[in-house]
Order: C-alpha cells, then structure tokens, then sequence
C-alpha cells in the first residue's frame, strides 16, 4: 500500500527533489506524504494524457504547412534562394532573425536525419525530404509563420488558407497569420514543459487544486483550437477517438484525489449497481474505483472510453 512506502529521505528529498516537491505542498492539500506525492504522480499522468494531444497539434500544423509550401515552391522549399523574406532581394549583410533561425532548424534537422539514415542504411546515405521535415524542432514552424515571410510574392497570405483550413479567428490574414504564431508559441511553449517532466499545471499565480485544473482546461481549449484552424478532420478524429476527453479527464479535481488515495470505492454487489456505476462515470468523465467480492476482494478502475 502507499502508506507503507518510507518517502523520506531518499524517495521524496533526493529521487524526486525537496526543491520540486516543494511546488506541490503549497497548492495540493496533502496530509501526508503519501497524498503528496499522489499529487505529483498525477502530474505525470497528466503528461500521458496531453502527448497525444500536443503530438496532434505539432504534426498536424508541420505536414499542412509542408503540403501547402511544396505545392507552391516544390520539395525542399525551404533551401536559400528558394524561400524568399521582405529583405531578401535588398543588400542586407545577414538574414533577419526568423529566416536565420529557420535555415539554421533545417540544417540541424538534415544532420540529423542523415545520421539516422547512416545508422540504418549505411554511410553516406542522403534523407528525402519527409525525413528532413520529420526532425525539425518545434520552433521551425513558429519562426516560418512571421510576418517577415508576409507580402506580395511571399508564402503569405497566398498560402494562408490552404495551410488553416479551418475556421479562422479573424478575417483579416494580417490579423490571422499573428494569432497563429502566438498560439503556436504558446502550444510549444507548454509541450516543452510537458514534454520535460515539468508541472504541466504550473503558472504565476496558482494557488490551489481547483486553479491549476482551470488552468490545463484553458490549455486544452487553446491546443484544440489550434488544431480546429488547421484542420477540422482532425479534431473531428481527436473527438471520437477519445484523446480530447481523456485529457479533460486526467485533469480534474477526481483524478487528483484518486491519485492522492482519497477516492472511495464502489462496492459492486449487482449487475444492476455495476451499470448504474458505469453510467455516472461515462456522463462524468471520470474514473471509478469498484471493489467486487468472489472468494476474495478484487478492486477494479473502470473509465469512459
């Protein structure tokens, strides 16, 4: 049982940290430390839950805009004298921020993907483009959505709607080609976060369970959004394959006292309480503890699909 693992010194002060720990005592109420680090063993199991979803939303807006530049410059669109930016025919020395960046991502993308293909098929082997595109950081979709790469004969705004097919924001592709690249950052910024096994629930001014639920909820909403701009087909996949609302799921209050061992048990001792259980839970999106008696206690976790 978690009450009977010793959580100090070791476990709590050293494997885990006093420093990150610390961060948790102050928002999640915990009696103990057995509830305490229920409390961070939630957060990973928050992060399960939003990978596939942020995973979505990476691939998502890299292949789309990818599929629309190809279409319009060819493959490796991306290479000098190919992608063209406001300064790009005047006498300037170097390159602007964004244009720097970005050639500097795709470069380190082709190292990459070329010594993966080297591992596999020998040395000197030369990635196609989808392997290129496929190890590109975050960050080189956010930098080719500045308004450096704006204007008549540029990527934007001819290229805007076949990118974000979706319902857009505002109707203006000035206004439009901005809130992407602000939502786009904060996407990235938050599955870095995510992805490096910091508080997914963190933020300025959390002060407690209730907060840091509102907090992921408003992170979910601004990720979906983003996908829906993108692409309506897939967040319609994203819906009916449940990955939107296991992450609505994992981010509550129930799963927060399930993880801290709070939650109660059901005892289930008809078939007509089993189902009466399972529909609460369904029209709840949460999980449930049952506790089945045969010969012996089993304890069960039922969840919606």
């Amino acid at each position: 049982m978690p009450h009977t693992v010793q959580y100090r010194p070791l476990l709590i002060n050293q494997l885990i940290s006093s420093h990150r720990i610390a961060s948790y005592s102050k928002v999640f109420s915990a009696s103990n430390d057995a509830e305490l680090v229920g409390a961070y063993l939630w957060n990973s199991h928050v992060c399960a839950a939003l990978y596939p979803l942020l995973s979505a939303a990476e691939v998502t807006l890299r292949n789309s805009i990818d599929a629309a530049l190809t279409a319009d410059l060819g493959k490796f669109w991306w290479k000098k004298g190919t992608l063209q930016y406001k300064s790009f025919n005047l006498a300037v020395a170097k390159a602007p921020y964004p244009a720097d960046h970005l050639a500097n991502n795709f470069q380190s993308a082709f190292k990459i993907a070329r010594r993966e293909k080297s591992k596999r098929s020998g040395s000197g082997a030369v990635p196609d483009h989808q392997e290129i595109i496929s190890q590109t950081d975050f960050s080189t979709w956010e930098f080719v959505l500045e308004n450096e790469y704006m204007g008549n004969n540029l990527i934007w705004p001819k290229n805007l709607g076949r990118v974000f097919r979706g319902i857009w924001p505002s109707s203006s592709a000035a206004n439009m080609l901005v809130q992407c690249r602000e939502r786009v950052s904060l996407v990235r910024n938050f599955r870095n976060r995510v992805f490096h096994h910091e508080p997914a629930w963190k933020r300025f001014g959390i002060t407690n369970e209730q907060e840091a639920v509102i907090h992921l909820h408003e992170k979910i909403g601004k990720i979906t959004q983003l996908i829906s701009w993108v692409s309506p087909e897939k967040i319609d996949l994203l819906e009916k394959s449940g990955v939107i609302r296991t992450a609505f799921r994992a981010c509550s209050i129930a799963e927060i006292e399930r993880f801290k061992y709070q939650s109660k048990t059901n005892t289930i001792n008809s078939l007509a309480k089993l189902i009466k259980i399972a529909e609460a839970a369904s029209a709840d999106n949460e999980v449930v503890k049952i506790a089945i008696y045969g010969k012996r206690k089993a304890v069960y976790v039922m969840q919606p699909a």
